[in-house]
């Protein structure tokens, strides 16, 4: 019976033990901070607004409280973003998230990014950590040119601009080798050349050139005025691609083609996204001119690519947009890199037949980017 009772008070000891040891976890005062010290929103965020996160380390048992205040920088309240000037958050017990909801407002008067600052002070329980939080509003006007070219004069500027060559199909059981030869791209009057040829039979010859590790962008207003060949088996594209590429691989990178056309079709171009989402994924539109046809003249050819929408414009109008909730594995907040060719034969448009004349020229007179 004695042993008995000893081995009880032993067990008992345990428990308690055991039992404080939890206790003092349970009720360890848990770090506070900001989820994050850059925060980023664009101007036409469809939500018009930033949800700042606050999190506790881990479940507390009391109640947890923390003042913040939200004070200018560049940006200034109630003109590029509206909320109250401070508060304070109050955690429950238990309870390990709480968030600051900020308006963002869309100033048209601005032309530049902007900044505010998000700073947490005064906490109650808890241990203040990561107090600062910077929040960058991306402006969508876009109109600082940061980079152009005019094609004034040849040859073509090696600083920003890449020749790729072979006969390999590319991916689209093409027929044309493109050549870094200057019957196939050339600079002449002002105007960039891009020359598709058929030397004999069934062999082609054509141009492909990209900015690919050169000039890089990601979001913008890019414009392309350009003339464009026409003919059966004719496909000229303006795009671009992710310059993950490398590593990523199509269409995990990302695509935009900002114009194609099929030479049978002179009179429509398309408009398209890709991307990969378990596979290849694609939304696009087509744009047809109510006279005339884009071999016949000049027509300005337009992509605006913000972190929230992308449009399509020939010559101003605007034919097609997409937001990024229509877009499932969204790449584009990454750089792209431009492209600007002439495919002959292929999936999409066929091969050229008796009908098609040759040379046909894709005539570039501007690319210029803003920001």
């Amino acid at each position: 019976m004695k042993k008995f009772l000893v081995l009880l008070a032993a067990s008992a000891i345990l428990t308690s033990t055991a039992g404080s040891c939890k206790k003092e976890s349970s009720t360890k005062t848990p770090d506070l901070y900001i989820n994050g010290s850059l925060f980023t929103v664009a101007e036409d965020e469809p939500s018009g607004s930033i949800v700042i996160p606050v999190s506790l380390s881990s479940a507390y048992g009391k109640e947890v409280s923390v003042d913040y205040t939200v004070s200018d920088s560049t940006a200034v309240s109630g003109k590029d973003y509206s909320c109250q000037p401070s508060g304070k958050l109050v955690f429950e017990p238990g309870k390990t998230l709480n968030t600051i909801t900020i308006s963002i407002l869309n100033d048209t008067a601005r032309k530049e990014d902007t900044w505010f600052r998000v700073v947490l002070s005064n906490p109650v329980n808890g241990n203040l950590k990561g107090s600062n939080g910077r929040v960058r509003i991306i402006n969508v006007d876009f109109a600082n040119l940061v980079w152009s070219d005019e094609f004034t004069t040849g040859p073509l500027n090696a600083s920003d601009w890449n020749y790729e060559q072979g006969a390999t199909g590319w991916g689209n059981n093409e027929l044309e080798n493109y050549t870094n030869s200057i019957d196939n791209v050339h600079i002449d009057s002002g105007y960039l050349h891009i020359t598709a040829l058929n030397p004999s039979g069934s062999s082609y010859t054509s141009g492909r050139i990209t900015t690919q590790g050169k000039r890089e962008f990601t979001y913008g207003r890019i414009e392309i005025r350009a003339k464009l060949p026409e003919g059966q088996g004719l496909w000229p594209a303006l795009w671009m691609l992710g310059k993950n590429i490398p590593t990523a691989g199509w269409p995990t990178c990302g695509e935009i083609d900002i114009m194609e056309l099929l030479g049978h079709q002179p009179f429509k171009v398309y408009g398209t996204l890709h991307w990969n989402n378990n596979g290849h994924q694609s939304q696009g539109g087509q744009y047809d001119l109510q006279n005339g046809t884009f071999s016949s003249g000049f027509h300005n050819f337009t992509l605006i690519w913000t972190p929230s929408y992308f449009k399509w414009l020939v010559d101003s109008h605007q034919y097609l947009s997409f937001s990024r909730a229509e877009v499932s594995q969204f790449p584009f907040d990454l750089p792209q890199f431009f492209i600007f060719n002439v495919a002959v034969g292929g999936n999409w448009p066929g091969s050229p037949d008796l009908t098609t004349r040759f040379p046909q020229n894709m005539i570039v007179d501007y690319i210029r980017v803003y920001q």
